[in-house]
């Protein structure tokens, strides 16, 4: 089964998500040049908003944190439980070798890890009890390359000093270790509520790996976009009044786009990711729509405040058939007209919606169980409210699964 979400959003002049030039990110589609907001950037804006974290935590779920600092982040809660602050970062230490993971001089691992709060609890449970504490508090029995090299009498690689450290701890608690983050048939657990949507992927360790439940496209805008700058300037308080000038000026880059997103969540991943548990999938979801409407990419909120919500918002369930991406409805970009009826938003829907009546005329919408439409300000419709549609959706879930 499937969730598809099509969100139509018009911001007024911003620049949401910036490429290294600082300028907002865009691409060519059809041929023509559009506005883009990264996938990355959207997902992250969805993960980190209120709204979603507090759907998952008051339906008891785990969420997870994308870091570096593993080894403060798990010495602390050892802290936490009265131990040693110097052996706790030892114990700390361990745990990643033991992951297959090395680290810095800084003492941050050496990419950014995605771990659940619930995993870090877990791993200082095994640290703790059950005996572990004298072996997991002393730095582990391995020759460094300065003390003997590998069997060819070379200098060790990292990969090497990776396997050697994993090696040097017994067994039966690497297995332990590799419980608390991964899942097979025998082992169905539940991660984080954002790592079971978006997924972890490690190549260092492929038991950390989990499978995205959830797409999510770049957003782009259904109008043809052209970038503008703004000439700002500062002027210091003090100035004394014989003098005029700035005393900074600058450029920033903006644009005003009318932007198509689309999301995916297969909901039967996303359940098994969960553990099988049905209520935490179904709070998944409804977070994740929440916080897609709700949330807005942080780029230069201050200076342009694009607190601009959706004009259009359509949930579809599926049982069967292939998902569509209504992104070719834009193929040609949408051009206002001066008359009633023919703004950016109105025309922008009118192709989405002529674009999926064609797919369902072609493709048929046999398995389509679900497809409320929420909708603002848009003339001659009487479209359901968001609570309504969060609840239809809600309801062609659990009949759905049944």
């Amino acid at each position: 089964m499937f969730i598809e979400l099509h969100i139509l959003q018009n911001f007024a002049p911003s620049n949401l998500n910036r490429d290294d030039t600082n300028a907002p990110k865009d691409c060519v589609f059809g041929g023509f040049r559009r506005a883009r907001i990264s996938s990355q950037c959207i997902k992250r804006s969805i993960r980190t908003h209120d709204v979603f974290k507090n759907t998952i935590k008051e339906a008891g779920g785990d969420l997870g944190i994308r870091i570096k600092r593993f080894i403060k982040a798990l010495s602390d809660k050892l802290k936490d439980r009265g131990k040693d602050e110097a052996v706790s970062i030892i114990a700390a230490e361990n745990i990643l070798k033991c992951l297959g993971i090395g680290k810095t001089e800084e003492q941050k691992s050496e990419y950014l890890l995605y771990i659940g709060s619930d995993e870090l609890d877990h791993f200082v449970k095994l640290i703790t009890e059950n005996g572990n504490w004298d072996l997991m508090s002393q730095p582990p029995n391995v020759k460094l390359e300065h003390e003997g090299g590998n069997k060819k009498g070379k200098k060790k690689t990292q990969k090497e000093l990776k396997k050697d450290y994993k090696a040097s701890f017994p067994d039966k608690l690497q297995k332990e270790f590799a419980k608390v983050i991964s899942q097979n048939k025998k082992n169905a657990r539940s991660y984080a509520a954002d790592i079971a949507l978006f997924g972890r992927m490690l190549a260092d360790n492929k038991n950390m790996n989990v499978d995205a439940a959830c797409q999510v496209a770049h957003a782009i805008s259904t109008n043809e976009v052209e970038m503008k700058m703004d000439f700002y300037t500062a002027v210091d308080d003090l100035l004394p009044d014989e003098e005029s000038g700035s005393d900074m000026m600058g450029i920033v880059e903006f644009n005003s786009s009318c932007y198509y997103r689309y999301a995916l969540i297969n909901y039967d991943l996303l359940k098994k990711n969960l553990g099988n548990d049905t209520q935490m999938a179904d709070a998944a979801v409804t977070g994740f729509i929440k916080a897609a409407v709700q949330s807005v990419p942080t780029g230069m909120q201050n200076s342009t405040a694009p607190q601009n919500p959706p004009s259009y918002v359509h949930a579809l369930v599926r049982t069967e058939g292939a998902p569509w991406s209504m992104a070719n409805a834009f193929i040609h970009p949408v051009r206002p007209g001066r008359n009633e009826g023919e703004d950016l938003i109105t025309r922008s829907v009118n192709e989405l919606e002529k674009y999926f009546s064609a797919l369902k005329d072609n493709y048929s919408d046999k398995g389509i169980k679900s497809d409320p439409i929420s909708t603002v300000f848009l003339p001659n419709r009487k479209d359901k409210r968001f609570v309504d549609l969060i609840q239809e959706t809600q309801t062609a879930l659990k009949n759905g699964s049944q």
